[in-house]
């Protein structure tokens, strides 16, 4: 008796469950977009020679925090002799910065031989850090600005992070690709489902220490 009982109880309970996972999961997917398809980005500025010298100074190493307008190098031009056989010496050349921020390549050393456009350092400002999420094209309508985001950084798994969309770029992520995704021209057309990418701003970094390319994921709140 108690077995005849069990069973319709168990398949009660077992159509509940079933009945509540797949309302959890229509709840989740009409409240949230979620990604794992997204990563921290930001403006990498490089601070190149002005003219043909020697790097006399570098007054910066790799991790320095410089501030806008700062000296981070000199260029000592090469000498030059004028028609009347006069030697010129001009004066040293000082390189500064054009934002503040941290100093995360230097592509020379002091002595060095350096010539117009060569890089020597190159920065990035931490206050100034996105994230940049990819949102499939089917799902972009529902993505709108000042939308808020959660955010995990997979460096920093024990940190939750939040933040706003700012901008939904318009172009898909293909646009920028260096090689083509399809060929049309072939005859053999294959419809490939495209990326949006979404700008989204941190309310703050949490202390923490991000860099440009940390993989990231994020749950953008679309209602």
């Amino acid at each position: 008796m108690r077995r005849i009982i069990l069973v319709p109880v168990l398949i009660v309970l077992a159509l509940f469950a079933i009945a509540g996972g797949v309302g959890y999961l229509i709840y989740n997917n009409y409240m949230y977009y979620s990604t794992d398809d997204a990563q921290v980005t930001g403006n990498v500025v490089s601070i190149s020679a002005l003219a043909n010298g020697e790097l006399t100074t570098l007054n910066v190493t790799l991790g320095d925090s410089v501030t806008a307008g700062q000296t981070v190098a000199t260029i000592t031009p090469l000498t030059t002799t004028s028609a009347t056989g006069v030697t010129i010496t001009p004066k040293a050349i000082n390189i500064t910065s054009p934002i503040a921020g941290k100093v995360i390549q230097t592509s020379a050393v002091t002595g060095q031989t350096v010539s117009p456009g060569l890089p020597l350092i190159q920065l990035v400002d931490p206050n100034a850090l996105t994230i940049t999420a990819y949102v499939s094209e089917g799902s972009i309508n529902n993505i709108k600005t000042g939308q808020d985001v959660d955010i995990k950084v997979d460096a920093y798994s024990d940190t939750n992070f939040t933040g706003k969309v700012q901008q939904i770029v318009q172009a898909a992520a293909s646009t920028f690709s260096l090689l083509p995704t399809q060929d049309n021209a072939s005859g053999n057309f294959t419809k490939v489902g495209q990326r949006i990418p979404v700008i989204i701003t941190l309310d703050g970094n949490g202390g923490k220490a991000l860099a440009p390319n940390m993989s990231a994921t994020t749950t953008i709140h679309i209602h």
